[in-house]
């Protein structure tokens, strides 16, 4: 998926909420270059309550990681989109805290084969 796919499926395929609204964030990528990330509302929401919650999360450097090691079909956003929501599920399945007390929207099934459900 290229950024215009991507781009289109947030706009288009998420619900229409102003927690959905997609917005840019500007980091430096792993070549110390700014690049415009570009997630919903709430991911934001997200990624910011993890840096202000969790000690030693940087949203920053995971930008940096996620552009050093990436991963075939995504775009830089598409993948910090994928950790966000990788961790808040991992976080609500272990029972640790999260922002809110339902899980992420696609966790139903999640990982249901590797934990025995």
């Amino acid at each position: 998926m290229n950024q215009k796919e991507f781009l289109d499926h947030l706009r288009y395929r998420t619900p229409n909420s102003d927690s959905y609204n997609v917005e840019p964030r500007s980091y430096k990528n792993a070549k110390g270059i700014d690049e415009l990330v570009f997630l919903t509302r709430n991911y934001w929401d997200y990624a910011d309550w993890l840096e202000e919650t969790v000690d030693e999360v940087s949203i920053a450097e995971w930008v940096v990681h996620c552009d050093k090691n990436p991963c075939e079909g995504y775009t830089l956003s598409h993948q910090l989109m994928y950790w966000l929501w990788f961790d808040e599920c991992n976080r609500f399945r272990a029972g640790d805290p999260t922002p809110n007390p339902y899980p992420p929207m696609g966790y139903e099934g999640w990982a249901d084969e590797f934990h025995g459900a």
